[in-house]
């Protein structure tokens, strides 16, 4: 069983491609209904076993759109979270995709793991991604790993269009460390 295999299952049951898939997928939720997710699952788990054995760039791609997918339940971000030695180079790939739902699913995984240079790569999350879910998801991940860094970012965020961006940035503020 490869994860490329059952991508190709998912994009043909969706009916989109990953390149594709950020534009076209609306608000989500419909990616629970898919039928193939054990055999999904399963093989991102193969693959999380191969990366801890070496990395490669071309698998860990595929385990980049697996997770954009699995937005939803977060069963690969959980996977990744336990079974990944090294999670580093992974997380790099996935903070420099086009897909904003494994984006913000990294900037998760920095908030509840030690990776090195996490900080640096939450706040070039905030400061450079133009996708307010995952600035959101930054920097309530930020406030996890330095309270007083995240303050001073959520008072920045404070008048800014995103309404929910505006309303995790005053929950931030108000948080006592």
């Amino acid at each position: 069983m490869s994860l490329e295999t059952e991508l190709a299952k998912f994009w043909d049951w969706a009916g989109m491609s990953p390149d594709t898939y950020s534009e076209n997928r609306g608000l989500g939720e419909w990616e629970i209904e898919y039928p193939g997710w054990d055999e999904l699952y399963r093989a991102a788990t193969e693959v999380l076993e191969l990366l801890n054995k070496e990395f490669n760039h071309d698998l860990a791609q595929l385990l980049v759109y697996a997770l954009a997918v699995d937005n939803e339940s977060g069963t690969i971000l959980q996977k990744a979270e336990e079974k990944l030695e090294s999670k580093l180079r992974f997380v790099k790939k996935v903070i420099n995709s086009d897909l904003p739902q494994a984006r913000w699913q990294a900037a998760e995984l920095l908030g509840r793991t030690e990776v090195e240079d996490r900080e640096k790569m939450l706040v070039n999350l905030i400061t450079r991604d133009n996708d307010k879910y995952v600035v959101r998801r930054a920097l309530m991940s930020l406030a996890h790993v330095n309270y007083t860094k995240a303050v001073e970012f959520a008072k920045t965020f404070l008048k800014d269009s995103d309404p929910f961006l505006k309303l995790v940035s005053k929950e931030i503020i108000k948080q006592k460390v």
